[in-house]
């Protein structure tokens, strides 16, 4: 008996090593469980909880919806484009869009720069070239952008900022951040900037044009982390894997391709009360206003989707749940025979 507990707690310590060594965490006794003991089988369970490194969160759909934050922009934009003695409206400026997307015929724009081109195309409808510059031009863009985050703090999911608060109060040591294709940034909202050490954008210059699903931005993520963790713990991470968890609505952006990188992903597909467009991105229904996908590539999308399905770690349906979730896959059981 004697000689099959060393073989066990051998085999354990082993296990702890090559858990450090491959994947950059650490396995430490968990204080809010006991360790139990089966009478019957003479086996003692003891638990253990993973040293948590990375957690990262997608924004649009996953902590605020993206529909009525985009759709209060553009109100936004309209209105100032309208001061400017430009009455566009919501088709005109989604049909700009629309003809630059055909006119580049596939290749990569930047989000900043579509929508920049769309209002000097709305406005070139409406006023003389003398009267548009690209002051204009930029300064039209910006109150775009300004009223998308004032939106997305105002339109935040009622069970966001709890969570996150639980997050940081469970794992205080992990380096939280961000990852989206758009500009959308938590550090320019003051109810939850204090909770994201950083923010990954596709616009970025080191990210563009590998947006999601390209594992790019990811890898650029990781490097931020690697930073990050280098200054906060004095201590080089270059080769060595995180225990990292990516968290998002997108099959295809955020569960796939997260994974292929080494996240353990966490699909958040939740309830019809929170208004998310994901259900809505099916080629055979009817798309958002704001969005100019195609159908060829809402086809192709669908079908990585499909594919991405084998790479979701949990799937939660509101946001409350997270922390819980997050905490049952750091944990690990271990018997010892006794």
């Amino acid at each position: 008996m004697i000689k099959t507990i060393f073989i066990l707690y051998f085999s354990l310590l082993v296990a702890l090593h090559t858990a450090e060594e491959t994947h950059g965490f650490t396995l430490v006794p968990n204080p809010n469980r006991r360790s139990s003991k089966n009478s019957q089988h003479g086996t003692r369970r003891e638990n253990f909880s993973l040293s948590l490194d990375f957690i990262t969160f997608d924004l649009d759909d996953t902590i605020f919806p993206v529909g009525p934050v985009v759709a209060d922009a553009n109100k936004a934009l309209f209105r100032h484009l309208e001061s400017l003695g430009c009455k566009t409206t919501q088709e005109e400026y989604i049909e700009a869009t629309k003809d630059i997307r055909k006119a580049l015929a596939g290749k990569a724009i930047t989000y900043t720069e579509l929508r920049k081109r769309a209002i000097r195309s709305v406005l070139k409808k409406h006023l003389s070239e003398d009267d548009i510059s690209d002051s204009t031009v930029y300064g039209s863009y910006d109150v775009w952008e300004e009223h998308r985050h004032i939106s997305a703090e105002t339109h935040l999911y009622p069970d966001t900022v709890p969570m996150l608060k639980q997050l940081k109060t469970n794992h205080p040591d992990a380096i939280i951040g961000a990852i989206t294709n758009g500009k959308g940034s938590p550090l320019k909202m003051n109810s939850i900037r204090q909770f994201f050490d950083f923010c990954v954008s596709g616009e970025d210059d080191d990210v563009f044009p590998l947006r999601k699903p390209d594992e790019g931005i990811y890898k650029v993520a990781l490097e931020r982390f690697r930073t990050l963790s280098q200054k906060r713990k004095d201590i080089a991470m270059d080769g060595t894997k995180p225990f990292w968890i990516h968290i998002g609505d997108d099959l295809s952006n955020d569960v796939g391709a997260s994974a292929k990188c080494g996240a353990k992903s966490i699909w958040v597909d939740l309830g019809d009360e929170y208004n998310q467009t994901a259900s809505k991105r099916d080629p055979s229904q009817q798309q958002p206003a704001w969005s100019t996908a195609t159908k060829e590539e809402l086809e192709i999308r669908k079908l990585m989707n499909e594919e991405a399905q084998q790479y979701v770690s949990e799937r939660v349906t509101c946001l409350e749940n997270l922390p819980l979730v997050i905490e049952r896959m750091t944990q690990l059981d271990v018997q010892e025979e006794r």
